[in-house]
């Protein structure tokens, strides 16, 4: 035999006995095979690059605030919809034609009615709720078809400060004429499109 196949001979059985050798390795786990003991028999970890981290959902646009003046909408002490003066008519077509044309897909509004201090606390809580669902019913009726949800602050969130007295007299009514109105928050997605 010349040299050459006898060292490729040795080599190919060298090579037979390393890969029967890491053979063993890995299925015989057994502590009376120490000859494996020494090895690190393990596989190698997988090293795989970490996921890109998804992008931020768009921003969402504040919601926007409209306050409509209840003396402008309704008759003094009046909520509903045959009470709803000609200015108040103009100004709810007017952001009711706001609403259709905005650049933002108009998801919801919260309409909320507010009232002056005169009267009990229970009547004004309603006064101030049946002029929230007439506002709610005339956009309605002017073809807004988002979702409306309507609430009462009663006259619990007054913005008026240094009204003095608490009998009904025509300079008190004036005084506290800010703290008669009906808020309406839009809120919106911007379009992506």
């Amino acid at each position: 035999m010349n040299t050459a196949a006898f060292n490729s001979t040795t080599a190919t059985a060298a090579t037979a006995l390393v890969l029967l050798l890491l053979a063993g390795c890995s299925s015989l786990h057994d502590e009376r095979y120490s000859w494996c003991q020494a090895q690190d028999c393990r596989p190698a970890p997988v090293v795989t690059q970490a996921p890109k981290p998804l992008p931020p959902p768009p921003a969402r646009p504040a919601p926007r605030r409209v306050t409509l003046s209840a003396d402008a909408l309704f008759a003094f002490d009046r909520s509903g919809p045959a009470d709803i003066l000609p200015r108040g008519r103009i100004e709810l077509d007017r952001l009711a034609q706001q609403l259709r044309a905005e650049g933002v897909e108009v998801q919801s509004l919260v309409i909320t009615g507010h009232a002056d201090r005169l009267g009990s606390a229970a009547y004004n809580e309603q006064l101030a709720l049946r002029r929230a669902a007439t506002v709610r019913d005339y956009l309605q009726g002017a073809g807004l078809a988002m979702p409306m949800q309507v609430r009462s602050m009663g006259e619990r969130e007054p913005v008026t400060t240094g009204c003095k007295g608490n009998a009904r007299s025509p300079a008190l009514v004036a005084c506290l004429q800010p703290d008669r109105r009906v808020v309406v928050d839009i809120l919106g997605q911007a379009q992506g499109r």
